[in-house]
């Protein structure tokens, strides 16, 4: 009787033992030299995920890695005198507790604020794709003089790409468009609950805010809170930090081929996903992306293979969007253009950077940001347009 509870134990045994552990780690570069060297690992070794990019001497960098990986990545820091401290020790732990802690907060009566909506749907909680389609669907059948919704893609696994319309239908003419999205990275999970509080406060306030009904009067609002469904989904399956932690969509795998010596037989590794972000056709492939499958920040086939960012694409192209704003989570930063080069503006550098300098006070609260932008938009010029120009 106890032989099968003895081999039962070993196994068991040898399974944790083999467990991965992941750890992120805080670095410190404080010189150019530094900084290239970790933009180098970033670009070519794919056992690293940084959180947290190398940018210039003196800003911290972020990066998870493994305990099989972690003492050769630590040396190589310390060979280069790279500072670097835990930031955090175990990121399943962590997973595991703040799952833990969603779930005793999610039983609290005072976190259901949608008890005095007409659309039932909890902003307190990480929803499911089913359960953002559904909420906004409720919202195209209950409000439909302001609310529309279609789909304007259709991902790798079938799922369709949800986009809602804001906007005041009985107000005719021409009106600027603003695009929102979220979710593009599949483990920023706060990016698409984030706009889709932005959806609630223009639909269920349009009564009640001045503000927000002059929005919705005179704008049109694309929003799309959840850009890479596939991936989100599957960074929801499991509290594993290869899962959990997943950023890229799920395209279909790519293999290649690399050397492992002189006499030895080529291996062949095969990996799926690619990174939407690095998708687009601005500079494709030239700056900050991989052309390796493996690697977090893979860039794709080409621009625009995935569907997401094709539809992407195809939406704007036929819409008149003046402003274009894209939800990420992590670093609290407010970016933008251009980012492919430094000392590379757009003509309306001024403006942006003076919209930018507003926000700052109100950062604390997002929408409060966006709400600044959308005022922006409304006094844009009829001709406004934006180009690269070097300074």
């Amino acid at each position: 009787m106890h032989v099968p509870l003895i081999l039962f134990s070993a196994l068991l045994v040898f399974t944790v033992a083999h467990q991965k552990k992941f750890t992120v780690w805080r670095l410190q570069p404080t010189s150019t030299n530094q900084v290239e060297l970790l933009k180098n690992l970033q670009l070519n070794d794919v056992k690293l995920d940084f959180w947290k990019s190398p940018s210039e001497a003196g800003k911290e960098v972020h990066v998870m890695v493994s305990d099989e990986k972690g003492p050769k990545f630590l040396e190589e820091l310390d060979d280069h005198s790279i500072t670097h401290s835990i930031m955090i020790d175990d990121v399943q732990k962590v997973i595991v507790e703040q799952k833990e802690k969603r779930d005793k907060l999610r039983k609290q009566v005072r976190l259901h604020d949608w008890r005095e909506q007409k659309v039932q749907f909890n902003l307190a909680q990480y929803h499911s794709f089913a359960d953002v389609i559904n909420y906004l669907n409720s919202l195209a059948i209950t409000y439909p003089e302001l609310v529309s919704v279609q789909p304007i893609g259709t991902t790798h696994e079938g799922r369709q790409i949800p986009l809602i319309k804001i906007t005041n239908k009985r107000n005719g003419g021409t009106k600027r468009g603003i695009w929102v999205d979220g979710g593009i990275h599949a483990r920023e999970w706060v990016s698409p609950s984030t706009v889709l509080y932005f959806i609630h406060q223009l639909v269920t306030q349009y009564d009640k805010d001045a503000q927000i009904r002059q929005f919705v009067d005179q704008l049109e609002w694309y929003i799309v809170p959840l850009l890479n469904p596939d991936g989100y989904e599957y960074s929801r399956s499991s509290n594993d930090p290869e899962i959990r932690l997943w950023r890229k969509n799920r395209s279909p795998p790519k293999c290649i081929q690399q050397a492992t010596g002189l006499f030895q037989p080529p291996t062949t590794t095969c990996c799926q996903g690619v990174d939407l972000n690095r998708n687009f056709d601005w500079f494709f492939g030239q700056v900050g992306s991989s052309t390796d499958p493996c690697s977090e920040i893979y860039q794709g086939a080409y621009a625009f293979s995935e569907p997401e960012t094709a539809a992407v694409r195809d939406f704007v192209q036929r819409h008149r969007i003046s402003t274009f704003l894209t939800f990420h989570s992590y670093s609290q930063i407010l970016m933008y253009p251009f980012g492919h080069q430094v000392r590379t503006y757009s003509n309306d550098l001024n403006d942006l950077r003076s919209t930018a300098l507003s926000i700052i006070p109100t950062a604390r609260e997002t929408w409060e940001a966006v709400k600044v932008i959308a005022a922006k938009t409304l006094e844009l010029p009829s001709n406004a347009h934006r180009a690269p120009q070097k300074r």
